[in-house]
This record gives structure tokens, sequence and C-alpha cells, in this order.
């Protein structure tokens, strides 16, 4: 099935319904993460970094990357959600091209998750007007006097990356759904 534990291997998946049952624990535990980080400032996965793909020099495109806060996680639909001022760069980056990855680190558990997947952008929609309403007027300040500047980015996670950094040896798994099933399996770490 791939490696596992930081033995060498190659990168097999199993379906769905054949998935080992520690990878199953392990994806449970990934989102429960998740939707605890999502409501806990505390947490360290509340301030993961977003990578996002940027005009770069000579024409090219470019990596770029910065802290956001994690404000909504839906679990079974494997979306989560950030704020962001609408003139900020990384909306007219992902505007371009909706590829996104969200990197945290969870220092106590010694656990690092990797989410890749499509990033949708809702300015002015209802789901950006739930948001907003939802936000203490303290924080409203932030994106100016209306709701005119909020944007929701909403990433829908199709490949989950979960690293253990581990003394007694590191452990890494991936769980992919981007061709609409989950597919699972042990990476070299």
């Amino acid at each position: 099935m791939g490696a596992r534990g930081g033995r060498a291997g190659g990168r097999g998946y199993t379906r769905a319904m054949d998935i080992d049952p520690e990878l199953q624990r392990i994806l449970i535990a990934a989102r429960s993460m998740l939707a605890r980080a999502a409501t806990d400032p505390d947490d360290d996965l509340h301030w993961p970094v977003l990578a996002s793909v940027a005009a770069g020099p000579g024409g090219g495109t470019a990596p770029d990357a910065r802290t956001v806060v994690l404000r909504h996680c839906t679990p079974d639909a494997r979306r989560l959600e950030v704020h962001s001022d609408a003139q900020a760069g990384k909306i007219a980056q992902l505007s371009a091209n909706p590829q996104a990855c969200l990197v945290g680190y969870h220092r106590a558990r010694r656990t690092q998750l990797r989410l890749w997947g499509r990033a949708g952008i809702h300015q002015g929609d209802a789901l950006a007007a739930a948001r907003w309403s939802a936000l203490p007027v303290h924080s409203r300040g932030i994106y100016g006097e209306d709701a005119s500047r909020f944007a929701v980015l909403a990433v829908d996670v199709l490949r989950i990356d979960w690293l253990l950094l581990d003394p007694a040896g590191h452990q890494r798994a991936a769980f992919d759904w981007s061709d609409g099933t989950l597919r699972a399996g042990w990476l070299a770490a």
C-alpha cells in the first residue's frame, strides 16, 4: 500500500471502502482538529499559511504565501473558509488561478496538515452576507465601514497530506478526493 513511518515505498492508495482503520482514525482526527481550530484562536491550526499562484518575474508564475485565520470548517464537505479584504492580492491571484494550499502545524500534536484545493471567492453573495453578519463589530472595521470590501475564501479540499513528526519515526499519509472518490495511503515521510 505504500510507505509508512518513513520506510521506503511507492505512493499507493486504496479506495474508500478498503481504507486501513489507522488511516480512517487519522482522517477523523484531522477533520476534528480543523473544526476545533476554526473556533479556537488559541489553537495552532487557527493560523495556517495560505499559498496561491502569483504572477512571477518574466511573465511566469511564482508561489505566494501568507498567514491567514481559519474562520470556518465544514468537515463533511471538506470546506475551509478564511476572510479577506476583497482588495487583497490573494483575491486577484485566486480569481486567476483557484488552486490553493493551506499549511498548518500543531505543536502539541507534532502534526502538520497540508490541504490542497480550489478556492471560491464569495463577495456580496449569501455566504459572504452570513459570515459578515456573524462577525463581531470590532472585526468588521478591518474591512472598512461596510461589507463591500469583505470576502470569504472557501477552499474545497481535494487532498490532505498528514505528517506526524515523531521522534520514534515520522509517519505520513495522504487522503485524496481529486477523482471524486476518497483514496488514502501511507507515504514516505
